[in-house]
């Protein structure tokens, strides 16, 4: 602590780092991981899917891998942002983890690509996504927020469009 009740921390270079600031960048680590997790578990889960239908005549597959891919670019991107404010980002998540979806998570149920039901459930899982990334802007700092507002926002609303598109496509 200074004499003025500022507390301040010892950074490397030997100077002093306002521990308010330190706080926010952890609380913004913190949440930059638990939006990772979610993208972590949705691309397992998006793996997963692609392998069950590898070998399947099923249309809709090529969506489903851009799906994947871009989820990957998205991992990428939050992984970035971890590393950039010193973090140690997360590694792993079960696939389509916090889900609680039986149509995503029950064995085989990838299987049922050409069912309402699973690309309901995808399409929940991406609505979920976009909940927590419009929720997350107001505990991120201004490069956070840039990222999440200026591309990963804008791909999940992508996603919910794309995934809404092919349920009405199943309905007709």
């Amino acid at each position: 602590m200074n004499g003025e009740g500022d507390r301040k921390e010892a950074t490397s270079n030997g100077g002093e780092q306002d521990w308010h600031a330190v706080c926010f960048s952890d609380d913004v680590i913190e949440r930059l991981n638990d939006l990772l997790r979610v993208e972590l578990a949705t691309v397992a889960g998006y793996q997963k899917a692609l392998r069950t239908l590898k070998n399947k005549a099923v249309v809709d597959t090529d969506h489903i891998l851009q799906l994947a891919s871009d989820h990957q670019r998205t991992v990428t991107a939050l992984q970035g942002s971890v590393h950039a404010r010193g973090g140690a980002p997360v590694v792993a998540a079960a696939p389509w983890e916090g889900s609680g979806d039986a149509a995503l998570t029950a064995e085989g149920a990838t299987v049922m690509m050409e069912s309402k039901l699973f690309v309901g459930a995808l399409l929940e899982v991406e609505r979920r996504g976009l909940a927590e990334y419009e929720a997350s802007l107001t505990s991120l700092d201004e490069d956070a927020r840039e990222l999440v507002e200026l591309e990963l926002i804008p791909r999940q609303r992508r996603h919910v469009a794309g995934l809404s598109a092919m349920l009405v496509n199943l309905a007709a």
